[in-house]
């Protein structure tokens, strides 16, 4: 299902699968960009900039980063998803990117057979408000060299401005 301009204006979350080409395309501008090999890049639709931006979606918890002697993720730039009192994803705001509307697939969500993903869609829905502030946070800091933060988030943080020159030429091209 493609998304509406209604969509990316939208009050609540909503969950998108993004193209793997455009991915690609992205990646050669900022090798921040995610590449999800063999499996899809799957993350929330939210709105900045007057661009739908998807922040991606990261089952790896900080159980599982330190069982590979990883640190974990900085809570400045990461929303820990939970359920039930325990961690199950994370989002990544750090690596959201600009993404044209027909390069999404909103994905549905069966309670029945994905409670996985049920989980996280409760989680982001009772969050909506923070993660959607924290978001645009990041995206402003980023750029904002007064900033206590702004070399931080130059270094950890893809090039949020680059990337919607990208995906507008990249739009015009498709």
């Amino acid at each position: 299902m493609k998304l509406l301009d209604s969509d990316i204006k939208q009050t609540s979350p909503i969950i998108v699968k993004v193209d793997s080409e455009y991915l690609s395309y992205l990646h050669n501008f900022d090798s921040r960009v995610r590449l999800k090999k063999g499996r899809p890049y799957v993350g929330l639709a939210v709105r900045i900039n007057n661009k739908m931006y998807v922040i991606p979606l990261s089952s790896q918890t900080t159980s599982e980063r330190r069982k590979k002697g990883l640190k974990k993720r900085n809570p400045l730039t990461t929303t820990f998803i939970t359920a039930s009192g325990e961690e199950i994803s994370n989002l990544l705001h750090n690596n959201m990117i600009p993404v044209p509307r027909n390069m999404t697939e909103k994905i549905i969500i069966d309670p029945l057979k994905d409670t996985y993903l049920m989980n996280e869609y409760r989680y982001l829905r009772k969050h909506w408000v923070e993660i959607t502030d924290k978001s645009l946070s990041i995206y402003l800091e980023r750029y904002d060299k007064n900033s206590c933060r702004y070399g931080f988030l130059t270094a950890i943080c893809c090039d949020f401005k680059l990337l919607e020159e990208k995906s507008k030429e990249y739009n015009t091209k498709s």
